[in-house]
């Protein structure tokens, strides 16, 4: 408003052009009232959707809410604990591997020695290369050797990838008193670095069997028969740590198939793959999704960036409301393009990041995948971390659906003297004895030669002994993303084992 303006508005001397003005200014006023209006809508909805986070903080799902509330964590029975501290004398299994006649390949299947393989029939997921300065390679093609043909101790494993610390923790990278400490996990370190390369050579052979039209069930019993020919499984030992998540569109965790179910992957399907391995209890917890179609690649571009965020936010002493902050902005910065709708993404607000504890794929600490400006747990030294996010173009708040598939033991049932029926009493000694506080599927009871699994599970999750954790999905039509990688707050650094050529 010039000088003349102002003196006509003193003297209320409305001329055309002061009328104009006045007229766009309502108008401006108008469009920012409705933006008010449009501000308390959302309000609304985030209200609803918060309100139905609280409706479920008392459910059972897979990032175990229980747990969190349990100020103790219990290792199995018989674990020997004597080597965690141990910086020299690490023993490295010497055993026959009994999964040889699992994998054998089929005629057609040329073995060489290569690291070569072409992802390009997959969304977003590299190539893995010949020759890697960051990774050796000593596995055929189609994998023929043990994790302990290919390495003769756990120090042969190489390190994963190192990001120095943040602006107040920089200093860790130098610090001669820090550097002394990390013999103190070496324990640890070495264990995950040779989950973590089990976890790559088995992901990259699952990768050359993804294809339109595969049914689920043989692909993940194929993949879960490399895995415990690779990592030689033994029970508590090492192996696989959780049943393989085959989580297709909408369902967005804790879905393996079951013995009767005869799923297909389509073109158009959108399918979590989330497996983990293990080592003397340290767990690699890794996935990835699987897509097809160039209609999602933004879905999936959307997950991979927001967890790359989430993990080079993190360290010692990040508060994890705040870093669940740094990830939900990355999140809403997306949007997609599918079947000509267009979707604003969201993070899925009820599943998470967390911490890993020996033999507890959830710890006690949960990384949000939104600002939380009242979780004031932080991030401690000598922790590990899965850090995961589930990007969706539906609602972001998922609901329970039938048909359970995984299970654990919980945490504080160490004997069976509540079970009073014979054939539960006998699964929960078997579940106890192979799987201790690590996930399980019916499907691996059944081929361990256990009856009437269901039945007993049912009985055996009644009385509290065992816990269920069934499928989660966003609204029918949506589409989730997932990826995930493991990393370690070291004193003196992180260290992200589970990173490949792939992703």
């Amino acid at each position: 408003m010039d000088i003349d303006d102002l003196l006509n508005y003193i003297n209320n001397d409305d001329t055309e052009s002061e009328k104009k003005k006045k007229k766009k200014k309502k108008k401006k006023k108008k469009t920012k009232e409705d933006e008010i209006i449009e501000e308390k809508n959302e309000n609304k909805e985030d209200e609803k959707i918060n309100k139905e986070i609280e409706e479920k903080k008392e459910d059972k799902d897979f990032h175990s809410k229980k747990q969190k509330k349990q100020k103790k964590i219990y290792l199995p029975k018989n674990i020997n604990t004597d080597n965690e501290n141990n910086s020299t004398n690490i023993p490295y299994p010497k055993r026959e591997n009994k999964y040889q006649d699992l994998i054998k390949p089929s005629e057609n299947i040329e073995i060489i020695e290569t690291r070569f393989q072409d992802n390009s029939h997959l969304r977003l997921i590299n190539n893995w290369e010949e020759k890697s300065d960051k990774i050796p390679y000593f596995q055929t093609n189609y994998p023929t050797k043990s994790i302990d043909e290919q390495y003769t101790s756990l120090d042969c494993f190489s390190t994963g990838i190192i990001q120095e610390y943040n602006e107040n923790n920089i200093w860790r990278s130098n610090n001669e008193e820090k550097k002394e400490l990390e013999k103190y996990y070496k324990y640890t370190i070495t264990s995950m670095r040779k989950a973590a390369e089990c976890h790559r050579q088995i992901r990259k052979y699952a990768q050359t069997l993804l294809k339109p039209g595969i049914v689920l069930i043989d692909f993940v019993k194929k993949l879960e028969n490399m895995l415990k020919f690779i990592t030689n499984a033994n029970d508590l030992e090492c192996g696989q740590s959780f049943p393989t998540g085959v989580s297709i569109n909408n369902i967005a965790a804790h879905h393996t198939p079951n013995s009767n179910d005869n799923t297909v992957l389509k073109y158009d399907d959108v399918m979590k793959l989330d497996f983990g391995t293990h080592i003397n209890g340290y767990v690699i917890d890794c996935a990835f999704t699987v897509a097809f179609n160039p209609e999602y690649d933004q879905l999936l571009k959307c997950s991979q960036e927001a967890t790359a965020t989430g993990i080079k936010n993190a360290g010692i002493d990040m508060r994890l409301g705040e870093l669940g902050g740094y990830i939900q902005e990355v999140i809403e910065s997306y949007e997609v393009e599918i079947k000509g709708k267009v979707y604003k993404l969201k993070p899925i607000r009820d599943l998470c990041g967390h911490n890993m504890l020996r033999y507890h794929v959830h710890g006690e600490k949960s990384i949000p995948l939104y600002k939380n400006d009242e979780d004031n747990a932080v991030m401690e030294e000598g922790e590990l971390y899965a850090c995961e996010t589930f990007v969706t173009t539906g609602k972001g708040v998922t609901k329970e659906l039938k048909n359970c598939s995984h299970y654990m033991k919980d945490n504080l049932a160490f004997n069976n003297t509540k079970i009073k029926s014979s054939q539960p009493k006998s699964l929960f000694k078997y579940i106890d004895e192979h799987y201790s506080t690590l996930a399980f599927c019916p499907r691996w009871l059944e081929e361990g030669g256990n009856t009437n699994v269901q039945k007993s599970l049912n009985y055996l999750c009644n009385i509290g002994v065992v816990n269920p954790y069934p499928p989660l999905a966003d609204i029918e039509g949506s589409y989730v993303a997932q990826f995930e990688h493991s990393f370690m707050l070291r004193p003196t650094c992180k260290e992200i084992f589970s990173i490949g050529d792939d992703y």
